[in-house]
């Protein structure tokens, strides 16, 4: 039997994508994946929520599918319309719910039936996809809790269940603290009956867990490390599924997320005031003075370290607080951008209040900043308690920014400690402690002294590879897997059909 790439038929099921809507990196990732499985020749293509005001992030035209989709729901059928869009080459289809709108800020803060209802009712819309896009996945590629239930659906629900052979499900975890968990545990309402919630189903502590169903209703389950697929095992990282998870590590592996180069490259970059690459790393230092420049300061010759991110624990955010007046005092500036808990978000002000001259803290996200702050920067700090990816570095090293790091998760499978190895890009760091983070700062400072081991590193970082080149295709050696073709390295034009 063969198959050629161009035949393989993947939709990809998720609550954001760049540049429509993004709350994190996994906006990046469904902005970026599809287009790198395109251009191996896959038909892959997503099905996003049509959130409020959405359309207004969308520059290409959207247009309004004829064909309606009926979604079967609490004892009744939701109408539902299609709109398709094209996002570099990729169709993109956004569905809206007639008398179900999407939450404006697209992940509710408290999770019931109510909140979780459209989610549902997007993962129900997936299986129907075919009767309005007249196209017909062979393989629904499902990211998170929040359309975890395709699998779901597929495995236990009333009537979608007896249509799981036509289709193949594999579900990736971007976060495992995530889990989609509700009170409620009568979900007959919704198609699924109560033997499903069970130890082996859906049932958690006497709750519903999503992500649970879908880990455990999937035909192959991925993290976005090789790392965090081991992490995710073991009691510390495994969010109370870790017994689930070692029980079906015979489908799950890890595939390392990349990175879209036609968007960050120093190289080429619209929104950095200069232009660099490896070959010619000087332009960066005018990036350098427009980032002192917008934050106030003059020139005086301080390494700058930057974080971009949320502001939350998982982020280690704690161990940056406790650790600004010592870096401050060696001399350094910090430029802090990202939302989160309020909690660090007023300590982080207040910060910046009582160090103004060496700390300047931007809460929100600045899509222009933090190029700029990339660009600029000569360190990032990301001394995440866990990271299943993390994207912040793989840009940062791009642009030449130096990432320290602690060794958890894909930081750990993406940064080479440059005190032990002489193609080293970063510094990393185990214990999670603010000491040992600031020995892994002092470390790089004293590597910022010598100013050829400085370039060195450097030089290494950008020329790191972490293009989509190499992951997309283990996707599709996945999808071939499933699919019961065996891996092959042909390159198949595309040869679509829309």
């Amino acid at each position: 039997m063969s198959l050629s790439f161009s035949k393989i038929k993947v939709l990809h099921v998720a609550s954001e994508m760049h540049p429509i809507v993004k709350k994190g990196g996994l906006g990046d990732v469904i902005g970026s994946l599809p287009k790198a499985q395109r251009e191996l020749g896959v038909d892959s293509r997503v099905l996003l929520p049509l959130y409020p005001n959405v359309s207004n992030n969308i520059k290409e035209n959207l247009k309004k599918i004829s064909r309606k989709l009926y979604i079967p729901l609490e004892w009744r059928v939701f109408p539902a319309s299609l709109w398709r869009t094209n996002i570099q080459g990729v169709p993109v289809y956004l569905l809206d719910i007639e008398d179900v709108p999407f939450p404006a800020e697209i992940y509710p803060n408290l999770l019931n039936m109510d909140l979780i209802k459209p989610f549902f009712l997007l993962s129900l819309a997936a299986i129907e996809f075919e009767k309005a896009s007249r196209w017909r996945p062979q393989i629904f590629h499902l990211h998170d809790w929040p359309t975890s239930s395709v699998a779901i659906a597929l495995k236990w629900h009333m009537y979608y269940s007896s249509l799981s052979g036509l289709y193949d499900t594999v579900l990736t975890i971007h976060n495992l603290a995530h889990q989609g968990i509700m009170q409620e545990t009568d979900l007959i309402s919704w198609g699924i009956p109560k033997e499903a919630h069970n130890i082996e189903g859906l049932e958690y502590y006497g709750m519903t867990n999503l992500l649970k169903g879908g880990i455990i209703a999937s035909d192959a389950v991925t993290t976005v490390s090789p790392r965090y697929s081991w992490e995710i095992q073991t009691k510390e990282y495994g969010m109370g599924l870790d017994g689930v998870l070692k029980q079906y590590s015979n489908k799950l592996r890890g595939i390392l997320n990349g990175i879209d180069y036609s968007y960050w490259n120093p190289k080429t970059d619209p929104l950095i005031p200069a232009h660099y690459d490896v070959e010619d790393i000087a332009p960066k230092r005018k990036c350098r003075e427009e980032l002192l420049s917008r934050c106030g300061w003059s020139e005086d010759g301080s390494p700058i370290l930057i974080y971009v991110g949320r502001l939350a624990e998982q982020k280690g955010i704690d161990l940056i607080l406790l650790s600004i007046e010592p870096i401050v005092g060696h001399g350094c500036k910090m430029i802090i951008l990202g939302e989160g808990s309020e909690i660090y978000e007023r300590a982080l002000k207040k910060a910046s209040l009582q160090f103004p001259t060496n700390l300047f803290v931007k809460i929100g996200y600045d899509e222009e900043l933090a190029h700029l702050m990339y660009a600029g920067g000569d360190m990032l700090i990301m001394p995440s308690y866990f990271e299943p990816c993390g994207l912040a570095q793989l840009i940062a090293m791009r642009y030449g920014t130096v990432p320290i790091c602690r060794a958890t998760g894909g930081l750990a499978d993406t940064v080479i400690d440059a005190d032990t190895a002489c193609d080293g890009t970063g510094f990393l760091f185990s214990s999670y402690s603010s000491e040992a983070f600031l020995h892994a700062i002092g470390r790089a400072l004293g590597a910022w002294n010598s100013t050829k081991l400085w370039n060195q590193i450097v030089q290494n970082c950008m020329r790191a590879d972490f293009s989509w080149s190499r992951s997309s295709r283990e996707y599709v050696n996945l999808y071939l897997e499933l699919l019961g073709v065996p891996e092959h390295e042909d390159n198949v034009k595309p040869n679509f059909n829309a």
